[in-house]
């Protein structure tokens, strides 16, 4: 699932070999400088169109697994009673929160780097987290209701029903400590993000539960294995 197409691909699990390749297009919104923003019903409609073109290219083809590849930090914030979107994805390359970032300072800027290992930048997930909270309680939204999560957590959740996320994507956030791959109390508390509202960590291949039974997916197929996309493709390297 990147950010202009959502893509899937049918793998023969005997040989390797790629048997169908299908593709959906997905729109990207610019409503001010610096915003980007996209559909989370569309990226979820979207996946499953990719699917669907996939199986009706081999009909029949049992599926035995499901692996998941997506584009980074990007965040969606939806509804833990209804399942539907509380407001617009807001793109990996959105900058919005660059002021709140910047008004952290450096004894926070620090912190981040030390425990996340990356800069304090508008990039990743964490602040964009507060900005969909805060949009969320002006509009009545309680806390307790709001789920949030990089691409790869709302895919999950629409496939599987649970509420999880790859340590890879989760480290894109600047709120999981990799020093024991959890989420940190202190950068939760920096970014003002309840961690009632992430998703559960879990390694790459620990498994994100089976699936309900969407589109064409019959239920029970696993969700086997998730990679954020620029990690997938450096593994394949």
């Amino acid at each position: 699932e990147g950010t202009t197409n959502a893509k899937a691909l049918l793998v023969d699990p005997s040989s390797g070999e790629v048997v169908a390749v299908g593709s959906r297009p997905l729109g990207v919104a610019f409503p001010a400088p610096g915003w980007v923003e996209q559909d989370a019903a569309e990226i979820w409609s979207a996946t499953l169109g990719a699917v669907e073109d996939c199986l009706a290219q081999v009909p029949g083809a049992p599926v035995v697994g499901i692996a998941i590849s997506n584009q980074r930090e990007s965040v969606v914030a939806w509804s833990r009673s209804t399942g539907a979107p509380l407001g617009p994805v807001l793109g990996w390359q959105d900058a919005r929160t660059a002021d709140a970032c910047a008004a952290l300072g450096p004894q926070a800027a620090a912190l981040v780097r030390d425990r996340t290992g990356l800069t304090l930048d508008p990039m990743y997930s964490a602040p964009k987290m507060r900005w969909l909270l805060d949009a969320a309680a002006a509009a009545g939204v309680e806390v307790a209701d709001v789920c949030l999560g990089t691409i790869d957590a709302w895919l999950i959740w629409n496939l599987t029903g649970e509420h999880a996320t790859e340590a890879g994507n989760a480290s894109r956030t600047l709120l999981l400590d990799l020093r024991d791959l959890a989420w940190d109390p202190d950068l939760l508390d920096l970014f003002g993000v309840p961690a009632s509202a992430l998703p559960e960590a879990r390694a790459s291949d620990a498994g994100f539960g089976a699936t309900v039974g969407a589109g064409l997916l019959p239920a029970g197929v696993p969700v086997v294995a998730v990679l954020a996309d620029s990690h997938a493709a450096l593994y394949q390297h």
